[in-house]
């Protein structure tokens, strides 16, 4: 009697050994994943070591396996948290994450709004505009506008340039 219940109590003692062993098992594997180009693999394979680590500890004891399931849901998204605002600020992190960049001598589209310049191909109804010394995409707003006729911008929609010719927009203004 004592043998079994000495087997018993070891077994169960595996299991939870087991079940932590693969809670370490899906950390490592998680962290690898941000950087190893593994196409998801290394993620599938740290999800079936966190479902056979929940498995193992259900098996040791039910108690044991519902305590386990809530603090790896509560703590699982918590250490994620920590984990990704700490990796975020690392160098590795500032080579892999791609960074946008504006250019500082490119002004704003909103800041052309009611400007002048000309047609550089013909606007049919779109092409290219220099205002300034800047070349930028433009919209006609009434038909073809020819190139190398004085366009103004009337519209700035979603960083796209909407222009009319500018003796249009003039005879508008003084009716």
């Amino acid at each position: 009697m004592t043998i079994l219940l000495a087997q018993a109590s070891e077994e169960a003692a595996n299991t939870l050994l087991w079940a932590f062993l693969l809670v370490g098992a899906t950390i490592f594997l998680i962290s690898l994943e941000l950087v190893v180009p593994s196409g998801g693999i290394l993620a599938i394979c740290a999800a079936a070591s966190l479902i056979g680590s929940i498995t193992a500890f259900f098996m040791h004891d039910t108690t044991t396996g519902f305590i386990a399931l809530a603090a790896i849901a509560v703590l699982g998204p918590l250490a994620g948290w920590i984990g990704w605002k700490w990796w975020s600020g690392t160098s590795m992190a500032d080579r892999l994450i791609l960074q946008t960049t504006e250019d500082p001598a490119m002004p704003a589209h909103s800041d052309l709004l009611h400007q002048t310049g000309i047609a550089e191909t013909d606007l049919r109804p779109i092409g290219v505009v220099r205002i300034g010394d800047q070349r930028h995409d433009a919209l006609s707003d009434l038909g073809v506008i020819p190139a190398g006729t004085r366009i103004t911008v009337i519209r700035v929609l979603d960083n796209q340039l909407k222009v009319r010719p500018a003796e249009v927009d003039d005879s508008e203004e003084t009716s």
